[in-house]
């Protein structure tokens, strides 16, 4: 069977752009998201665009434990050879939204079920080596940077996972947003560790593992959940001003070029055994250093450990665990 890109969130904005760059280069995809007619509909349009493209449509709900172990056994139970995983899907609440599991839904969808999934997909990709894997984050939380985003702040896990930010009785969307990236570069960073103690990171082992950001894309489907003005401004003229300001400013791009570097990430031969690199928009997409809050190895441990028990990782599932 011919080997797939899995991209999660691959039905609108960077993950779409990124699946049409890579079916252009032959490559099998399956597009894993919540909306499954929306993806269906992706999922036809690639195949317009590049006849004989093999792209599926799945369904997959990452604010749901139930629907990832669910979608990993529909994959295990078909066999499909998957050899790369591309967690692209994101979301930015306005309110506070509890996941069917019970977590703030920005950190449940951002990082605990990417998380889940990954663990639960290792042997899979590992059995189809060489295999990748592409952590989504964002430079948002970086005190370095002027984002106009509030910087991260986690006081603790239990605050964390259940209003996404530092404080139990408050809840900041932008920040829930913010908080969950560095997430995801913890995730990152912590993976390529405990892979690379297990001898399954590349070059020697099966699987290679890094980080990519996109800067900030207007006109992507991170705005769905924001108010019917907020929607407007970003999808309506978002856009345009995207690809006019991309040309002086290398932290804002267009889709299709964002999705061009991230399908660069995913699927070029020079980076088959490169891990542990973070690919940023700031830098047009060449590997550089991520926050110095992103590096701190006992607070990625920690939520490692902390992830493991909320999503119900048990030996035996995981390699890792």
């Amino acid at each position: 069977m011919k080997r797939a890109i899995l991209i999660t969130g691959g039905n609108s904005g960077i993950g779409l752009a990124a699946a049409r760059e890579l079916a252009r280069a032959g490559r099998r995809l399956l597009l894993a998201s919540r909306g499954l007619e929306a993806t269906e509909a992706a999922a036809r349009s690639i195949r317009d665009e590049s006849p004989g493209a093999e792209v599926e449509a799945l369904h997959l709900d990452l604010a749901s434990f139930g629907s990832v172990r669910q979608f990993v056994k529909e994959i295990e139970g078909r066999d499909l050879a998957i050899d790369t995983l591309v967690c692209n899907a994101g979301l930015q609440m306005n309110d506070l939204v509890l996941s069917t599991d019970g977590y703030e839904t920005t950190l449940a969808v951002n990082h605990l079920g990417h998380f889940l999934l990954t663990n639960l997909l290792l042997p899979r990709l590992a059995a189809h080596a060489p295999a990748r894997i592409v952590v989504v984050s964002s430079g948002v939380h970086d005190p370095a940077q002027l984002t106009g985003m509030p910087k991260a702040k986690i006081a603790g896990w239990d605050a964390l996972f259940a209003a996404g930010g530092p404080d139990l009785d408050a809840f900041n969307g932008r920040l829930a947003y913010v908080n969950s990236k560095l997430c995801n570069l913890w995730f990152t960073y912590e993976l390529v560790r405990r892979l690379g103690a297990r001898g399954l990171l590349k070059p020697d082992g099966a699987v290679s593992v890094n980080a990519y950001e996109p800067g900030l894309v207007p006109g992507s489907g991170l705005a769905r959940d924001y108010s019917p003005a907020a929607r407007w401004i970003w999808y309506r003229l978002g856009p345009g001003l995207g690809r006019l300001a991309s040309r002086f400013v290398a932290a804002i791009n267009t889709p299709e070029v964002a999705g061009a570097a991230l399908a660069r990430v995913a699927s070029d031969p020079a980076l088959e055994a490169v891990s542990g690199k973070y690919f940023p928009s700031h830098s047009h997409f060449e590997d550089a250093a991520s926050s110095d809050a992103s590096y701190d190895e006992a607070r990625a441990a920690s939520l490692w450990e902390k992830s493991v028990r909320v999503t119900g990782l048990a030996p035996g599932e995981s390699p890792l665990v």
